[in-house]
């Protein structure tokens, strides 16, 4: 029996090299059209989600909205009933209603508070406004209006008397007004001298910081020593320093920096005058130790003088009652010659010349220092107040500017 031998196939590949690389690119082609579909519905998804977000947003807000409106913006319950208006000065009711531009019956939701503010700062007037909103149907509006606290009067004015109409009033923020009329209340204010004013007009402020510091020194002088120290006028023309004439003409000279605290000091002098019964004539409250003080001298009390007539008369006696006089006299016991006139003259002469003088100025003391400096004579002007009577108007109004700078 004879066996063939087989003979083994070797393996081999089922493709060639070129069908294997296209394959392969066709695998690739089909995963990437897989990835972009996934893509897309991915996106497809999320813009749905957007899409339904948004509109459940819109929706509550929409429902949102129908209930405030429904409970307070469209509710005849918050309609504005009452508009209270209080005002410092002379500004109409009507006037301040007109400006915030509100009525009665309009919903008091929809007015906008600092709208309404706004709008009454752009009155000159005004310096400041607040609004207020009372549920269910309230508004109260208040007004402060402008106050001068001053007089502004250019530098080579006479203090005795002025021309008003040459003159600007200040309020406390530095702000120029220009009056109609000269007012009574309008006199009694003090005069800051020292001021360019050739280039102001009514509505601009006073920028300059000696101007700021005498209105900080007028403010702080009315809140500190209230009555006991009243200004009659604030020489700013030196900017380093303020000096300060009062109404008892005494003249007082303060630094621009730290104004409350140089009242304090002179609170203090001024308690020293009162218990003291003296008078200021000059303090410099620059120093910051053994600070310059002066006061007015007192009046020296006068010896009894004999009058002329006696003296007349008895010049005009004969040698005869000169004589008798002398004869008498020699004639008294000498217990009597003691008491006789002219002895007593002498003596209350000697004793007017041993008194010692009661008017030396005492010592003003300030934390242990002493300064003494000698006492001036101090003229009194009786012409210090305004001397405009005569262009007094019969109102108080101020010639108010379009806008103002605030």
């Amino acid at each position: 029996m004879i066996v063939k031998k087989s003979v083994r196939k070797q393996n081999k590949r089922a493709s060639t090299l070129r069908q294997r690389k296209r394959q392969h690119l066709l695998d690739v082609k089909v995963r990437a059209k897989k990835a972009a579909s996934q893509r897309t519905q991915k996106v497809f998804f999320a813009v749905c989600g957007m899409v339904l977000l948004a509109a459940v947003c819109g929706a509550i807000a929409f429902g949102a909205k129908r209930i405030l409106n429904t409970l307070f913006f469209a509710n005849s319950d918050y309609s504005l009933k009452t508009i209270e208006v209080t005002s410092d000065g002379n500004l109409s009711r009507e006037t301040i209603v007109r400006t915030a531009d509100i009525s009665e019956g309009k919903n008091i939701f929809s007015i906008d508070l600092p709208k309404v503010q706004e709008k009454l700062g752009a009155l000159p007037q005004v310096e400041e406004s607040r609004v207020q909103r009372i549920l269910p149907g309230k508004i109260i509006i208040s007004i402060q209006e402008r106050r001068p606290v001053a007089w502004v009067v250019p530098p080579d004015t006479n203090t005795g008397s002025f021309n008003f109409e040459d003159a600007y009033l200040v309020d406390r923020r530095g702000i120029l007004l220009k009056p109609k009329s000269l007012a009574p209340e309008y006199l009694g204010l003090p005069l800051i001298i020292g001021v360019s004013i050739s280039n102001c007009q009514a509505g601009q402020p006073l920028e300059q910081d000696e101007v700021k510091a005498a209105l900080d020194l007028i403010r702080a002088s009315t809140e500190i020593l209230q009555a006991r120290f009243q200004i009659q006028s604030i020489d700013v023309s030196k900017q380093y320093c303020l000096q300060v004439t009062d109404k008892q003409r005494a003249s007082i000279t303060f630094g621009t920096d730290a104004i409350e605290w140089q009242l304090h000091r002179l609170e203090t002098l001024l308690n020293y005058c009162d218990k003291n019964n003296r008078e200021l004539q000059t303090v410099n409250l620059m120093a910051q130790r053994n600070v310059p003080v002066t006061f007015v001298p007192q009046a020296e009390p006068t010896t009894p003088l004999e009058s002329n007539s006696a003296l007349e008369s008895a010049t005009s006696l004969g040698a005869k009652t000169k004589t008798s006089a002398e004869q008498i006299r020699q004639a008294e016991p000498a217990h009597l010659k003691k008491n006789s006139p002219s002895n007593s003259l002498k003596s209350r002469e000697k004793k007017t010349q041993q008194k010692p003088d009661q008017n030396r100025l005492k010592p003003f003391k300030e934390g242990g220092a002493i300064a003494r400096p000698p006492a001036v004579v101090r003229v009194d002007d009786t012409n210090s107040s305004i001397a405009a009577m005569n262009n007094l108007g019969k109102d108080n109004s101020i010639e108010w500017p379009e806008t103002i700078s605030s």
